[in-house]
């Protein structure tokens, strides 16, 4: 009876006392002494011994600043928390073991509320191991513990904020987090242990918001955030990013994205190592603002060198497999000069040390990138023309540019065009397919340079018309041959080889004379180009761009023949060789009567051949036209009726001095033409102008 009456006096004072006891056990058992950088303080504790369950509320865990200061800074820590934590309940403790101080064992841990503020104190560096910072930091905060073990942790509506303690500049904000861990560990034994990441085997987490910030303004804010430790899977269903404009004061939205997808997330590698390792990442909608590919450069060779090498962009390496971005939007503040279809991108095998260098050099660090558009349109700035490309796709892997189509289409009509042009004016209405460029480097078009192997056009239809009705403009076109263009683009060209399979060209003139409209074909065209450039390392070493082509002209006159361009040369000398297989001379009434009222009557054409050179001024060379039995009748209008008729007597007179034969009577008439050229008519005017003369030379038509 007397040991059950003591027993029973031992449990009161116990009970009495035992609240007393676990205070100053805690205070021990948290360091709140002298050498320590953080002090604890709770409103109230409660716990069962029997049931192993302690509740402490209103906990308060503050870091030591006065300390911190009176620090240098290679002793520093990287960081320091101020935790504050609404209530924390443990259940199934090992009562203990707790109170003296060297184990805390547990079946659950569930912190509810708390607000988390992380003072950086310097930045983080690549050998920084996390996970031993973060023991050291739990030997700061929890004195002599040797061993925490819980089945379960759950952190319900958690709510972090990061500062630069000096600065007190925001870092980041993450708001309204629930966080589950099981079976966490921390001892001396398993902090290497691979299969543990922040001394858990699983975790799991959800956030409302999480934000980070440049100057205290919003860089990047993201909204419910998935994670799951186990599938290892990390989903935003939304994520902002903001640019930062020095000259302005508040931040403008540059990225929209929404259902953001990383898949095969190696958490271990993020949070040991500081390295990205990620399977596939996928968005399934992208909306770009402003100019995002503005300020968009690549390093030379991928081998720049960043002066700043810490901080997290600087400090984490990052290795990727696979970027699927089904869906992306370009929103430009020019939204209404063009307009964009679907753009998709997709990139592949993405690695670098640093991260910020994939933000800067991203196609230097990317084994495959492809961009595609299905279809881009925009209006001409003198509103004349709308012109539009589809299904346009860019792959650095395999250095190609393939476009499915181009057009270039007049929107208004012939008539109509040259009204509102007021003077003589080409009206193109083209039309091309099948264009790829091989051997291109993605980041010289990045860095507005257009470097390829190759270009190659499958089908190509361009039709000019001209009324020369209309008066011609004073416009100096000296200095305007395709090689002079060529210098004058504003951006690195260099296209080693062009081929062009099928080529279809018309010119349409309406005659001022004969007030009718003459028609010039060039059909079932093959077109090569070598040496399409304007860089002069180039030029050095080769300043000839060449042109052949095999044609039909009018339909069924075949021709052959070469065009030489000297690159480079203000004084735009060229040289044009051609030859024109054998046609009855009828065919060439459909140009020669509306364009130079003359008709012929007969004659066969065997050949023509010519070999001219010019510069700005002027071309001229040789020529010879074999032909026999050529006859011709001069047009004109009459004054009454208005008709185009035959002219008897010119007619006569003509075919009078037409030489009907060539070679006539056994001897070969050759020519020399020349022609000065009208600085104000372009270079194809001059090369036909050249080739008329000497066909009227041939002739002997005045």
């Amino acid at each position: 009876g007397g040991i059950v009456a003591a027993l029973i006096v031992v449990f009161f004072i116990w009970q009495h006392y035992k609240y007393k006891v676990a205070n100053e056990t805690i205070a021990t058992t948290l360091a709140n002494k002298t050498d320590s950088l953080y002090k604890i303080t709770y409103d109230s504790i409660h716990f069962d011994a029997i049931s192993g369950t302690a509740y402490l509320k209103n906990i308060h865990i503050l870091p030591d600043t006065d300390r911190v200061n009176k620090t240098s800074f290679a002793d520093q820590p990287y960081w320091m928390l101020d935790i504050k934590v609404a209530s924390l309940l443990v259940t199934g403790v090992k009562t203990d073991k707790a109170l003296l101080g060297s184990q805390l064992v547990g079946d659950s841990l569930m912190i509810e509320n708390p607000v988390v503020t992380i003072y950086i104190l310097k930045k983080l560096k690549k050998e920084t191991n996390i996970n031993v910072e973060a023991k050291d930091m739990y030997h700061e905060i929890l004195g002599n513990l040797n061993l925490i073990k819980v089945n379960q942790v759950f952190i319900n509506n958690i709510n972090v904020s990061s500062v630069a303690y000096q600065t007190k500049k925001k870092d980041f904000d993450l708001a309204n987090g629930n966080i589950q861990l099981r079976e966490v560990l921390i001892d001396s034994s398993h902090n290497s242990d691979t299969t543990r990441t922040l001394f858990s085997k699983q975790s799991d987490a959800t956030i409302a918001t999480f934000t980070t910030y440049n100057n205290n303004r919003p860089e990047l804010k993201m909204k419910d955030i998935v994670f799951q430790g186990e599938n290892d899977f990390l989903s935003f269903d939304n994520i902002t990013v903001y640019s930062q404009d020095e000259k302005s004061a508040d931040s403008t939205k540059l990225l929209s994205a929404s259902k953001l997808h990383f898949e095969g997330l190696d958490a271990d590698e993020f949070v040991k190592k500081k390295n990205i390792l990620i399977k596939k990442i996928s968005c399934e909608d992208i909306t770009l603002f402003g100019q995002p590919l503005q300020n968009l450069s690549s390093s030379k060779g991928g081998k720049s060198e960043d002066q700043d090498t810490t901080g997290f962009k600087h400090v984490y390496s990052i290795r990727m497999n696979h970027l699927i971005f089904p869906k992306v939007t370009l929103i430009s503040e020019n939204s209404n000069k063009y307009s964009l279809g679907n753009i998709s991108i997709k990139i592949n095998n993405v690695e670098a040390d640093q991260l910020v260098k994939v933000q800067k050099y991203p196609i230097d660090y990317s084994k495959e990138v492809e961009v595609s558009c299905s279809s881009i349109s925009l209006d001409s700035k003198d509103g004349f023309y709308k012109v539009g490309f589809r299904d346009i796709v860019l792959n650095s892997l395999q250095e190609e540019l393939r476009i499915g189509a181009c057009d270039m289409q007049p929107l208004l009509g012939e008539r109509q065009f040259a009204t509102k042009a007021h003077f003589q004016k080409d009206r193109y209405d083209l039309s091309v397919s099948g264009i790829a460029l091989q051997g291109i480097n993605m980041k010289d078009l990045i860095n507005k340079k257009l470097i390829a192997k190759q270009l190659s056009i499958q089908n190509l239809s361009a039709k000019i018309y001209r009324d020369l009705k209309k008066p011609l403009k004073e416009e100096n076109k000296i200095g305007k041959y395709p090689s002079q263009l060529i210098s004058k683009i504003n951006f690195p060209l260099n296209i080693v080889k062009a081929v062009i399979s099928n080529a279809f060209v018309q010119y349409k003139e309406r005659e001022k004379k004969s007030d009718s409209t003459g028609i010039v074909k060039f059909s079932n065209s093959v077109i090569k180009i070598d040496n399409i450039t304007n860089v002069d390392e180039q030029i050095k070493k080769n300043n000839l761009m060449k042109i052949s082509f095999k044609s039909n002209a009018l339909g069924s006159i075949p021709m052959r023949g070469n065009f030489n361009f000297r690159l480079g040369d203000p004084a735009g000398h060229f040289a044009v060789d051609a030859n024109i297989a054998g046609f009855d001379g009828q065919v060439l009434n459909n140009v020669s009567i509306p364009m130079a009222l003359i008709k012929v009557n007969s004659g066969k054409i065997n050949s023509i051949d010519f070999d001219f050179k010019g510069d700005n001024h002027g071309a001229g060379g040789h020529m010879v036209m074999k032909y026999e039995d050529l006859k011709v009748d001069v047009l004109g209008r009459d004054k009454k009726t208005d008709e185009v008729e035959k002219k008897g007597l010119k007619s006569l007179v003509a075919n009078i001095l037409v030489r009907n034969d060539n070679p006539r009577n056994g001897k070969l008439h050759e020519v020399t033409p020349h022609y000065d050229r009208d600085g104000n008519k372009s270079f194809f005017n001059l090369v036909w102008k050249t080739l008329f003369t000497g066909l009227k030379e041939t002739v002997g038509i005045p």
